[in-house]
């Protein structure tokens, strides 16, 4: 099983998690967007031990303390592409390609605990923009049609804002109507 540690980081209050292996403390850090610092405080507080770093997407409000995280933890990044498993002690997460927001956003998923981390694909009661250079709308409606395949009681834990599930996007997010 894994714990989630958020820790919203920087101005654009961007989630950044720490996803820990509950019997290993093995870890690895979700968007270090912003305020390095804080987010090794919360390695540091609960004994973890970091062994890589993943991004669901290169925007720089969830790489901007990338370097940083980087030296402090010696850990790298782990290059992502669909269908690749991510082993972090006990726990495996499974990737799945979601463009549309960027072209290289990803969601990380643990079937174990239903949990998804979503970026900027899926917040609750909304979307990524598809309104800026490289993002595609084309593409984000079949990324969020991949989303849907997910039971109701998978939790998403989004780039910015609050958790969700699947059931109640599906239910209350009109951009999913």
């Amino acid at each position: 099983m894994i714990k989630i540690h958020k820790i919203p980081v920087g101005p654009l209050q961007t989630n950044c998690y720490v996803v820990v292996g509950e019997k290993s403390k093995k870890a690895i850090i979700i968007d270090p967007g912003d305020e390095a610092g804080k987010i090794i405080d919360v390695v540091r507080e609960n004994g973890l031990k970091p062994e890589g770093i993943a991004l669901t997407h290169s925007h720089f409000d969830h790489i901007g303390a990338l370097e940083e995280v980087k030296k402090l933890t010696t850990c790298d990044v782990v290059n992502l592409k669909d269908g690749d498993e991510v082993e972090i002690g006990e726990t495996k997460l499974k990737i799945i390609e979601t463009p549309g927001h960027t072209k290289d956003s990803i969601c990380i998923v643990d079937e174990e605990s239903k949990s998804i981390f979503t970026g900027d694909t899926l917040f609750k009661n909304s979307i990524g923009r598809t309104d800026l250079p490289g993002s595609d709308g084309g593409e984000m409606a079949k990324s969020l049609k991949k989303l849907m395949k997910f039971p109701d009681d998978f939790k998403i834990y989004p780039g910015h804002g609050e958790e969700s599930t699947i059931g109640e996007e599906r239910q209350y997010n009109h951009f999913l109507q």
